[in-house]
């Protein structure tokens, strides 16, 4: 149970870092390179809130929703 415990925390510390990192990059290309295409400018905002939204979603994905166990009478 413990190791079970671990991995799943373990797969949500990946998911979130690299949804953070994403949100990260993207955000920091919208700032700075202003660009004149509004195709791209329109990718990279579409990219942007779509990390943002990973960024809110994957810990209620993770934790949130946990299955109900039969409880064990002892």
């Amino acid at each position: 149970m413990f190791n079970q415990h671990r991995s799943k925390v373990f797969g949500f510390i990946i998911a979130e870092a690299s949804a953070v990192g994403l949100l990260f990059v993207a955000g920091a290309l919208a700032l700075s390179l202003k660009p004149a295409d509004p195709t791209l400018a329109w990718s990279i905002d579409i990219i942007t809130i779509a990390a943002a939204a990973a960024v809110a979603i994957i810990p209620i994905l993770f934790f949130a929703l946990v299955p109900v166990l039969p409880r064990a009478d002892c």
